[in-house]
């Protein structure tokens, strides 16, 4: 699996993960490769993320991470 970042200001680092992740892998890479990063590249708090409707997108553990943060937008 293939991570990146993209913005109207610049573009992010590239992860890439190896294996199979799990829900507690993607809080894992959410809280602390990711969050660093959107911070830099949309210093605004107008960052959205938008994936697909896999399990470990979905799962509970993984909702609950993005509900506690106000500033995070999901698009359809």
């Amino acid at each position: 699996m293939i991570w990146s970042i993209i913005s109207r200001y610049s573009a992010g680092p590239i992860i890439a993960l190896n294996g199979h992740i799990t829900t507690s892998d993607y809080v894992d890479i959410l809280g602390d490769p990711l969050n660093p990063v959107v911070q830099v590249l949309f210093p605004n708090n107008d960052a959205g993320f938008q994936y697909d409707n896999s399990p470990i997108r979905t799962a509970s553990r993984v909702q609950s991470w993005f509900g506690v943060r106000e500033d995070a937008l999901h698009l359809p």
